[in-house]
């Protein structure tokens, strides 16, 4: 018996080192695929996203989140936000913008002052969601653990995709709720006068000049931010062209 018993446990000490060779071997198969997903990621962001003329933000494909690993997540901050941000704007700008440019005529404006009003009124809480937005956004980057090569290159594409159009949109959303006071003000003016105004098209006359200067001093505080309101929209356009 103690033969036996000595030469079972000989065996088990010669094969011990090959299981555990054994074991090492499957587990440098399985090894470490992190410099490969991170230089997945960032050949990604470098020529799909930042070399990009324009501002893109493509969806991943299965193929891209499989070779990416876990840095696909870091890429959801970005999606996450643009996706919210155009959820945002298809549901309060666009048809802010789609109202302001159905009043060319007077007669339009004052049948659409109700509607107007209430889109100023609710146009500081549109800012305030982007604000948000855009707050929760930057928390999650700046708690991201990223290698310095990604963190450089995922910091130019966040940049070029979230910071600049984000300052753009919310110098919209600055600037529109002005506009909407104003076109409501515009209206309500006119609306005042009764009888007193003139209305030909999209131009009003009225009976003194006394009334013509206080209508003319609401037009000259909406001319220069719907001027400017337009070419901050444009600057969008030109972003996703």
């Amino acid at each position: 018996m103690n033969t036996l018993f000595k030469g079972s446990t000989l065996t088990r000490f010669v094969l011990m080192p090959l299981m555990l060779l054994a074991m090492l071997v499957a587990l440098n198969g399985c090894g470490d695929k992190e410099p490969e997903q991170r230089k997945a990621f960032i050949d990604f962001l470098q020529t799909r996203v930042i070399a990009k003329p324009q501002m893109a933000v493509p969806q991943l494909t299965e193929a891209d989140k499989k070779a990416f690993g876990p840095y696909a997540d870091h890429y959801a901050i970005i999606t996450d936000f643009h996706k919210a941000m155009n959820e945002e704007m298809n549901g309060s700008l666009a048809p802010a913008f789609i109202s302001l440019s159905d009043v060319g005529s007077v007669d339009k404006l004052l049948a659409k002052r109700d509607q107007l009003q209430k889109m100023s009124n609710d146009s500081t809480a549109w800012q305030q969601k982007l604000v948000q937005l855009r707050a929760d956004t930057d928390k999650k980057h700046a708690a991201l653990k990223q290698p310095d090569d990604l963190k450089a290159v995922y910091d130019r594409a966040y940049d070029k995709v979230i910071v600049q159009p984000d300052i753009l949109a919310e110098q919209v959303f600055t600037l529109l709720p002005k506009v909407l006071t104003l076109v409501v003000a515009k209206a309500d003016f006119i609306k005042s006068q009764g009888d007193n105004v003139k209305i030909i098209g999209n131009t009003v006359q009225f009976s003194d000049q006394q009334t013509l200067d206080k209508f003319n001093q609401i037009q000259k505080q909406l001319q220069p931010l719907i001027v400017e309101l337009t070419q901050v929209s444009s600057n969008m356009q030109q972003l996703v062209r």
